[in-house]
């Protein structure tokens, strides 16, 4: 992403419904199917750190972006385990975590296999992935191209995608479901209006705030509903996944097992 919008990320990052949904999905998608000791967590593609702040209090968390620039923003909120470096080359050992988050970040990427395997050789048996992704191609938008995103994705795609690189599905659904119809509107007429001078911009503009706290409380309650089903559509994905071997990994609906283990840097392929 450009400084631009790295800045704008920093600066709704902490109000705007969307990430605070988002980085509340995570932590619970975390909570939900890690089992064991306070892990290791790294935020592989992290960004200004907000989703990093709101898993802080779950295990040892760990840093990584290709921007320097966002890695500043990471050390404001008070992060000092931060790395630069590509998704697709960590600076990690094998099996040296117990959980991998990667949020809004494969579609960023070149080849998303591979930056797929590295985040996966990364993970220790039984250890625990947590992906995000946006959902659906006909979604595609002036909002991807300023946050220069590569692609969308399906659900089967995505599924497909972690199977082949050997990890065991947990969890896999579509997510921000109650916007879904007006962001599919606003995306078919943003196509028939002519560009702005500074396109591409991405959507994120401030709401009034008794809208954002109700959406913000519609993800809320999509979260809950996600604890116990998989949503039926939505303009995002969220998959939670487990690599083999450790006491307990299970596909759709198991858990993680024990975690364990110290990070160690130099290991990337």
């Amino acid at each position: 992403m450009k400084a631009r919008e790295h800045l704008e990320l920093y600066q709704l990052e902490e109000t705007y419904w969307w990430f605070i949904g988002r980085r509340e999905l995570v932590a619970q998608m975390v909570g939900q199917y890690h089992r064991g000791p306070a892990p290791v967590i790294l935020d592989a593609g992290c960004g200004t750190g907000g989703t990093m702040a709101q898993v802080a209090a779950l295990g040892r968390v760990v840093g990584c972006d290709t921007s320097t620039y966002a890695l500043g923003f990471c050390r404001k909120r008070g992060f000092k385990e931060l790395l630069a470096g590509d998704v697709s080359a960590l600076p990690f050992a094998s099996g040296s975590l117990d959980v991998v988050l990667n949020c809004d970040v494969l579609e960023h990427t070149l080849d998303d296999r591979a930056a797929l395997a590295e985040l996966v050789r990364v993970l220790r048996p039984g250890g625990t992935l947590v992906l995000t992704v946006p959902a659906h191609r006909f979604l595609w938008s002036e909002h991807d191209e300023a946050l220069e995103h590569r692609r969308r994705y399906s659900a089967r795609q995505l599924r497909r995608m972690l199977q082949d690189s050997g990890m065991l599905v947990a969890k896999l659904s579509p997510v921000v479901v109650g916007v879904f119809l007006p962001i599919l509107l606003f995306r078919l007429l943003q196509r028939l209006r002519p560009k702005a001078p500074d396109a591409p911009r991405t959507d994120l503009r401030v709401l009034p705030r008794f809208t954002n706290d109700l959406l913000v409380q519609g993800l809320r309650l999509e979260n809950w509903l996600l604890r116990r089903m998989n949503l039926p559509v939505g303009t995002s994905l969220v998959a939670v996944a487990h690599k083999p071997g450790g006491q307990s990994s299970q596909p759709e609906g198991g858990h993680a097992s024990d975690a364990g283990g110290s990070v160690s840097g130099g290991g990337s392929r």
